[in-house]
């Protein structure tokens, strides 16, 4: 019986989905775009889109694989404005001693790219996502 609940439960979340409205009722978009550094792609890191002062919603984030993101879970990022915020790294081939949880253990070395400003509360990137836009927000950080 809890199987079929479950199944139902995540049929009704694709069918918001497809609906474009989030789990909360609030009407969303899918985001993805590309995101770069001094035009070589980012490797690896995270989207964040914030909302900001009236847009509803909670904060939506995108993981950065090869230079791509993709922000769909509940459907997408609610309509409004929002503030971006780009945690762009890569790996520097070495390895290094770090905490994974609790447990110290060896782990390639990362590194920002881009200016730390841009990661944090004080980015200076913003869009306003709208039943008109497209989806796509490429992503062009300046070098650090």
């Amino acid at each position: 019986m809890a199987r079929i609940t479950s199944i139902a439960a995540c049929n009704a979340l694709m069918l918001l989905a497809l609906a474009g409205c989030s789990d909360k009722g609030l009407p969303v978009k899918e985001i993805y775009g590309n995101v770069t550094c001094n035009g070589e792609n980012v490797p690896i890191g995270q989207v964040s889109f914030v909302p900001l002062s009236g847009t509803p919603g909670t904060t939506s984030v995108g993981i950065i694989v090869d230079g791509k993101y993709r922000i769909d879970a509940q459907g997408g990022v609610p309509f409004g404005k929002h503030q971006v915020r780009v945690d762009a790294r890569k790996k520097t081939g070495k390895k290094v001693s770090k905490y994974i949880g609790t447990e110290m253990a060896m782990a390639d070395e990362e590194v920002r790219m881009g200016p730390e400003t841009f990661a944090g509360p004080k980015s200076p990137l913003t869009v306003e996502i709208s039943a008109n836009s497209d989806g796509r927000y490429d992503i062009e950080l300046p070098p650090q």
